[in-house]
């Protein structure tokens, strides 16, 4: 399987996810869908070979690794079992808030073992999908990202 990039369109305005494209050495340029700004991916030979040492689309070097799983699905089952289990609580069902709360827990625990992660680019959030794990690239830091956002 070759690594895929998935850079965001670089309009000010738009910040759209652009499709997947493969990580195949060279230059390749790509058209946002939504307001059709071009970017250009300069992907190395590092990256065709899965290794992630610069962002193709802007340069970068600073990197964070995250599970691919949609963050707002995610909060969105956090959401669902903690009303759930708030109504169990309410009508004093204790074992079911506790059953509840212990399903989230067995789903939390399946997403974490069986989700991949994903490296993500700090200064233009271009996601990186199969490529090999590279010890120097952590988790979030909001320090390193807020370094971009400004």
């Amino acid at each position: 399987m070759h690594p895929t990039i998935a850079p965001r369109c670089p309009g000010r305005t738009c910040r759209a996810r652009l499709p997947r494209q493969s990580a195949l050495a060279g230059s390749y340029a790509c058209a946002c869908p939504r307001c059709g700004e071009s970017v250009t991916l300069n992907v190395s030979d590092e990256l065709a070979a899965g290794r992630v040492e610069s962002c193709p689309v802007c340069r970068g070097s600073e990197f964070f690794i995250r599970k691919d799983f949609p963050q707002r699905l995610g909060l969105l089952t956090v959401i669902i079992f903690g009303v759930v289990a708030s109504i169990f609580y309410y009508f004093h069902n204790v074992v079911a808030t506790f059953a509840t709360l212990g399903s989230l827990v067995a789903v939390d625990a399946l997403i974490y073992l069986f989700v991949g992660r994903v490296t993500v680019c700090y200064r233009c959030r271009a996601e990186f999908r199969g490529v090999g794990y590279n010890p120097a690239h952590g988790g979030f830091d909001l320090a390193t990202s807020e370094k971009y956002d400004a």
